[in-house]
């Protein structure tokens, strides 16, 4: 890897770890973390799934799994994908994988070599940055609106590069960092355009269950007619990101490739885990599991925006997510968010700077705010100590 792209990679990482090592400081209240609350963990639920698992087949949980996946599984993750979203993957078209990041890399690893050209939506998940840099991807950066990313501006960018383009990375459901989703309309134009080219889509499918206030939308690979799309999707925000489990779809042809990269990366995922969550999905009801714990994030959601209104100067703007985890806020373009997130700092408050991400050219004038881990009275004293610094920063 040359050394400013080594460089770049590693500040970020070091901005990702830094953010976690604010979420574990006990007297800080923090905005920062992508986590689900732990206080939703279905404990009980997952302990009565290990046990059932071991005293059924402990054998074969506590060995090897196929490189592909445990098959009941992926059985049950097919047709949860087919009745929540109407997507029709075959079994052998599914992957379980470590976490959605092993997804993201193994994509990136099958897909992208040095100086390719990876389109990203702006802002975009830092993660899903990091792990294209890391193969010294050339990341170009598409802007969105309230409805995802902006199509003509993507056919320009598509138009420029021509071949050189390998990637696409989205992320449409209720987004992070913006807690943006893309509108149906959005979903059908940029699949209509895309399918005119040759190259895969990675989508990002984190979130897509947490929706508050609407049905769930369909994901691209709904639209997808030419197989370009693969699907990442995970348990991690909607149950919980200990166990690691997470998968990836994809048409025949890719999948075979990827396999061999699974392989060759870990051999397999773990197989107690993967027949827990089998068990899991099996014997008690995992719908009702979202549905408390959206309860309790739209709630959060409610009091951090209420918190917002109250407190924040009017020239400070911010999205209002209807699913997801996160709000998006933007500051004036003469102000940068480190400064306040300094500020912040010394009283005990944190979030994460918006320059992160943005792949290549930051704005530093945005950040984005978690809502989902902290109890009311933290959502309300920690926003109310932003709304000071924020008028005194914007005075200045």
């Amino acid at each position: 890897m040359q050394y400013a792209n080594r460089m770049k990679f590693l500040e970020d990482k070091s901005l990702l770890n830094a953010m976690e090592q604010i979420v574990e400081t006990d007297d800080m209240i923090s905005f920062s973390g992508g986590f689900p609350s732990s206080e939703t963990y279905p404990v009980e639920e997952i302990s009565a799934s290990f046990i059932k698992t071991l005293e059924l087949d402990g054998k074969s949980a506590l060995s090897y799994s196929p490189s592909s996946g445990f098959g009941p599984l992926r059985k049950i993750i097919a047709e949860r994908m087919f009745q929540k979203f109407g997507v029709n993957y075959g079994f052998d078209e599914i992957m379980i994988t470590n976490g959605s990041q092993q997804g993201l890399g193994m994509s990136a690893m099958l897909f992208v070599n040095k100086d390719d050209i990876v389109i990203f939506e702006v802002p975009s998940y830092l993660g899903a940055v990091n792990a294209l840099r890391a193969h010294e991807a050339n990341l170009v950066s598409v802007e969105t609106d309230e409805d995802g990313i902006k199509i003509e501006e993507l056919r320009k960018t598509l138009d420029k590069y021509g071949k050189k383009v390998k990637m696409i990375y989205v992320n449409p459901d209720y987004q992070n960092p913006t807690g943006r989703s893309w509108s149906v309309a959005r979903r059908e134009a940029f699949m209509e355009l895309v399918s005119k080219y040759d190259i895969p889509v990675l989508e990002d499918a984190a979130y897509s269950e947490l929706a508050f206030e609407e049905e769930l939308r369909k994901p691209l690979s709904f639209f997808d007619q030419k197989g370009q799309v693969i699907y990442i999707g995970t348990f991690s925000k909607n149950f919980c990101p200990g166990l690691r489990v997470a998968w990836l779809c994809a048409r025949k042809e890719i999948m075979e490739k990827i396999l061999v990269l699974k392989n060759a990366a870990d051999l397999s995922s773990s197989a107690i885990c993967q027949m827990q969550m089998a068990h899991y999905l099996t014997d008690f009801n995992l719908d009702r599991h979202i549905d408390k714990i959206i309860t309790l994030y739209k709630h959060r959601r409610d009091v951090m925006l209420d918190t917002i209104r109250k407190t924040f100067p009017e020239k400070v703007k911010y999205t209002v997510p209807k699913g997801g985890l996160f709000i998006w806020v933007t500051l004036p373009e003469n102000k940068d968010a480190r400064v306040l997130l300094s500020r912040a700092a010394e009283r005990k408050v944190a979030f994460v700077p918006g320059g992160a991400f943005y792949p290549s050219g930051a704005k530093n004038n945005e950040f984005r705010l978690n809502f989902s881990n902290m109890e009311d009275e933290k959502i309300i004293r920690g926003i109310s100590i932003l709304g000071e610094l924020l008028r005194e920063y914007l005075s200045e």
